[in-house]
């Protein structure tokens, strides 16, 4: 089975103050530091970046990485992940993940993935303390529904209406935490839906 990850790193960081993908984590920069841990758990990861970006593009490339661009980014989170989804619909499964939450566990990654291949048609998700977090790992059967959501949303409404989610319970506080301003990280996340709970 194919899963492949795709890394949405196409926001404009306004809350930050700046390019918080270059805001420094363990002395390198955060999508580096994200894409990092991606590599050592998938065999192919993307990153989908706003055009005419060739400093971020030389990154995520010197990473290991395939630089997606996403023209109509500006339009919301939803069309980075239609441009991703869209380039890499020959996997037969996605993660999709948020440059911004660069504490993600190698170990929790590799468990989803092989919920993921335990559960082939599910989409997998961690949880931790009853909270769902991120990534989202989706099914071949769901690319069309990602790439015909609206807005600055994301995947949360395909999670929300699909009844078939597996949840991973992970002790990883990185799930729930992205880098939202300068003083310091704020936890996040997303509320979904859950048919089955795995303990892994």
């Amino acid at each position: 089975m194919r899963i492949a990850a795709i890394v949405l790193a196409a926001g404009a960081s306004r809350r930050f103050g700046s390019d918080k993908r270059l805001h420094p984590i363990d002395g390198q920069p955060m999508l580096a530091r994200t894409l990092s841990i991606y590599r050592q758990a998938f065999e192919e990861v993307a990153a989908v970046i706003r055009p005419q970006q060739p400093a971020i593009a030389e990154m995520v490339g010197a990473a290991g990485c395939r630089v997606l661009e996403a023209a109509d980014a500006a339009q919301g989170q939803s069309r980075s992940l239609a441009a991703g989804v869209l380039a890499m619909r020959d996997a037969d499964a996605l993660f999709v993940a948020l440059a911004d939450m660069p504490f993600v566990k190698v170990e929790t990654l590799r468990e989803l993935a092989a919920t993921m291949r335990a559960c082939p048609e599910n989409i997998v998700r961690p949880v931790r303390d009853h909270r769902p977090g991120n990534p989202v790992g989706f099914p071949a059967r769901l690319f069309d529904a990602l790439t015909e959501v609206e807005g600055d949303i994301g995947a949360r409404q395909v999670v929300s209406s699909d009844p078939c989610v597996t949840l991973v319970r992970v002790d990883d506080a990185g799930i729930h935490r992205d880098i939202d301003e300068e003083a310091g990280a704020l936890a996040s996340a997303p509320s979904g839906s859950a048919s089955t709970t795995t303990d892994r």
